[in-house]
């Protein structure tokens, strides 16, 4: 199975790399325009920035699979954060230190799934 998966990532690695950027410019797009994404619910937004950020991370892993762990979460922190710093320059928008939350609780669940995978996947090579 790890090996399949592996020869996946190599094999469609221009196409990881296209689809991560896309998202990434998807995600700013939404993130820094004037007027917000709709939401019928308050936690909605929670949802966007929380789900984002975890794709990008996992995104990021099968795109740059030699990132190190501290430069993945150092890059989609910053992402993030430059949402949030554009957001505050915006009259219509206003910054949330409840998005920063979502956008962290991302990007850890997306660091452990990519640090289990790697575990699992060190343990079936011994």
């Amino acid at each position: 199975m790890k090996l399949l998966i592996e020869r996946l990532m190599v094999r469609y690695s221009l196409w990881f790399k296209l689809t991560f950027f896309a998202l990434l410019a998807l995600g700013l797009y939404l993130g820094m325009r004037p007027t917000p994404p709709p939401t019928a619910y308050a936690w909605q937004a929670s949802g966007y920035h929380a789900g984002g950020i975890f794709a990008l991370t996992l995104l990021s892993f099968a795109a740059f699979p030699r990132w190190r762990w501290w430069f993945r979460a150092g890059f989609m922190s910053l992402v993030g954060l430059a949402v949030e710093l554009v957001q505050s320059l915006h009259p219509t928008r206003s910054p949330d230190w409840g998005d920063i939350l979502a956008n962290s609780t991302g990007l850890v669940a997306g660091l452990l799934l990519i640090a289990a995978w790697l575990m699992l996947t060190r343990h079936v090579r011994s």
